[in-house]
C-alpha cells in the first residue's frame, strides 16, 4: 500500500503541477509575468528563482492535496468530499497567499490578487478529483 500511495503522491504532483503550470504561464503569463517582475529579485532583466523555496512550497501543497482527498477515499461519496477538501485546501494554501501578499507587500497586484484568489478553489477542485480518480486507477479501496 506504501507503494501505492507513493506512485499516488508522484501522479499527483506532475498532473497538478502541470496544470498549475498552464495556469500561471499559458493562461495569464503575461499579467503574471507583469505584475510579478513589480515585487520579484531581478537580476540582467530576468527574474530571480528561489528555486528551492519554490520546489517545497509545491511539495508541501501537493502532499496537503493527497492528505485531504485521501481521507475521503472511503466516503460514501469520494469524489465530491474529495474535491470538497481540497477547494478548502486551495482557499488556505494559494487564495489566503494572494490577499495576505496584497495587503502587505506595496506592490502586489490587484490582477495577481483576484488570480490567485480564484486559482485556489479551482486547482483544489482540480486537485481533488484528480487525486480520487488516480487512487481509483490503481485500486487503492
Amino acid at each position: 500500500m506504501i507503494l501505492k500511495y507513493a506512485i499516488l503522491w508522484v501522479v499527483s504532483f506532475i498532473g497538478i503541477s502541470a496544470v498549475d503550470a498552464l495556469w500561471h504561464l499559458v493562461l495569464w503569463g503575461r499579467i503574471y509575468g507583469r505584475d510579478i517582475r513589480k515585487v520579484a529579485v531581478v537580476a540582467d532583466g530576468k527574474l530571480v528563482f528561489r528555486n528551492f523555496s519554490g520546489a517545497l512550497s509545491q511539495i508541501l501543497v501537493i502532499t496537503a492535496f493527497v492528505v485531504l482527498a485521501s481521507l475521503q477515499f472511503s466516503s460514501a461519496k469520494p469524489y465530491l468530499n474529495g474535491i470538497i477538501s481540497c477547494m478548502m485546501g486551495g482557499i488556505l494554501s494559494i487564495s489566503v497567499y494572494g490577499l495576505v501578499n496584497h495587503w502587505i507587500i506595496r506592490d502586489w497586484s490587484l490582477s495577481v490578487t483576484v488570480l490567485e484568489s480564484a486559482w485556489g478553489p479551482m486547482i483544489g477542485a482540480f486537485a481533488g478529483f484528480f487525486i480520487v480518480w488516480v487512487s481509483r486507477l490503481l485500486k487503492m479501496n
